[in-house]
């Protein structure tokens, strides 16, 4: 894929983004533990003729962190203004879901559709959780590389059993039911969509 990436400035904050493709443009809010250089399901858009607009939200990749998600989005409109587009479709995933809806919900006059992708909609986890407390401490800036190493280590010398441990990160079916609705495929594009994930530093 040929992937342009550039940096928008706007007073002091910082956007990294990423263009893909030439036709009907898409605002791709990605997940966590990812940035502009996704590309997990990209290709299937690119041939059905539409670019790809990936902003690195905030805090990761290059661009500057804030807490307030409206401001982000805010700058996210100023990039669509930069990039002189007028409209987009939206598509938001994983941890992406609160910033895709907040972007629709300030600038409906700029978003033809809205999709969810496995998106989080909810109220995310607070510092009480166990998980919160459990996924602070492995992906840490300190040793957030080490913890992907390791999960890399274990998609090429364990595959199946790593998928296995993964699926239910994604779904509520049991295991048996969600092999019946894979191809041979998933396994493999499951651990080269895990061989790239980083957390960096995020706020």
């Amino acid at each position: 894929m040929n992937r342009e990436i550039g940096i928008f400035n706007s007073g002091d904050t910082n956007l990294e983004y990423s263009v893909i493709g030439k036709g009907v443009p898409i605002l791709l809010f990605h997940g966590g533990h990812s940035s502009c250089h996704e590309g997990f399901g990209y290709q299937r858009l690119l041939t059905s003729g539409y670019s790809i607009i990936t902003p690195s939200r905030a805090g990761y990749g290059h661009t500057s962190p804030t807490t307030d998600l409206g401001e982000a989005c805010h700058i996210y409109k100023l990039l669509l203004d930069h990039l002189t587009i007028e409209k987009v479709h939206v598509i938001t995933v994983s941890a992406g879901g609160p910033t895709g809806i907040a972007f629709s919900s300030m600038f409906p006059d700029r978003v033809v559709s809205l999709t969810l992708q496995c998106a989080v909609t909810k109220p995310w986890h607070v510092p009480e959780d166990k998980e919160y407390k459990i996924a602070k401490r492995i992906f840490k800036p300190e040793t957030e590389k080490r913890t992907w190493k390791i999960l890399a280590a274990m998609n090429t010398l364990m595959p199946k059993p790593t998928f296995r441990m993964m699926v239910s990160s994604f779904s509520k079916l049991p295991f048996s039911e969600v092999r019946k609705r894979l191809d041979d495929h998933s396994t493999e594009a499951l651990c080269k969509m895990n061989n790239r994930q980083r957390s960096y530093r995020v706020s």
